[in-house]
């Protein structure tokens, strides 16, 4: 029973997880969202995507529950319980994609989906602009597409609800809760789901706790930076970061 307890990374690999960890929560500090966009690739050169997975989906909710309750009456339930219907179907359809499709491939897709969301990073604004409408019917392919993609690669939705919340024109304090609640009950369902199909392993719990330090620090430093950094210039730099990582998981897997 103690070695199922050990720590199961070396020390260079400890350290290569730390910084992915407190890079990609730096990027949700600074931005609201996009964690798991950039630490789950980073994750995937050391650890298997089987246990990406659900060690990002619990540390997402450890982040998403501590927003949501500090603002918790600027929350647009209206507009998040519209995302329910789709996302259940979202997440048993993930769960079979997660369980049955071999892990290099799906490492492969998550280097395929970084990509184009780095290109959209980067670019999006310019090609979609800020008139931007949408129907209230596109948000259950959205819910279902955004779960599926979250189920499958351990979070990453955030752009896709994001890009759908944002044609809503919501106060920037509404939205940002929104998204991060939307983003914590999404990571509910998934939780359960790990748990029922036996996804959740004592190691992934581990490396849970260890990752809280670095996530926290990540955190603190992107809230500090928030306010002093030129949108462009972090969008841009982002968008490099996540093209080299999305090339780096097609070549190597």
């Amino acid at each position: 029973m103690s070695l199922a307890f050990a720590w199961p990374l070396s020390p260079l690999e400890s350290l290569w997880c730390a910084a992915a960890l407190a890079l990609g929560y730096g990027v949700r500090g600074a931005a609201g969202f996009g964690s798991g966009v950039v630490a789950a690739p980073l994750l995937t050169f050391v650890l298997p995507l089987s246990t990406v997975a659900p060690v990002i989906t619990i540390l997402g909710l450890v982040v998403s529950a501590q927003q949501a309750v500090r603002d918790w009456l600027l929350i647009d339930w209206k507009r998040l319980a519209i995302f329910v219907p789709g996302s259940i179907l979202g997440v048993g359809l993930g769960v079979l994609a997660f369980k049955a499709v071999d892990p290099a491939a799906l490492a492969r897709w998550l280097g395929v989906y970084v990509l184009l969301y780095a290109f959209y990073s980067i670019f999006g604004e310019r090609l979609v602009g800020r008139t931007l409408t949408l129907p209230r019917w596109v948000a259950h392919p959205v819910a279902t597409i955004g779960a599926f993609v979250a189920t499958v690669f351990g979070g990453l939705a955030g752009p896709i609800y994001v890009t759908y919340l944002d044609a809503q024109k919501l106060p920037k304090s509404v939205f940002r809760v929104t998204v991060s609640t939307t983003l914590l009950v999404l990571g509910l369902m998934r939780t359960a789901a790990y748990l029922a199909s036996g996804v959740f392993r004592v190691q992934d719990f581990v490396l849970i706790g260890g990752a809280l330090l670095p996530v926290a620090f990540g955190t603190y430093v992107g809230d500090r930076f928030h306010d002093r950094l030129d949108p462009q210039a972090f969008r841009r730099g982002v968008g490099i970061l996540l093209v080299a990582s999305a090339l780096g998981l097609m070549i190597a897997h």
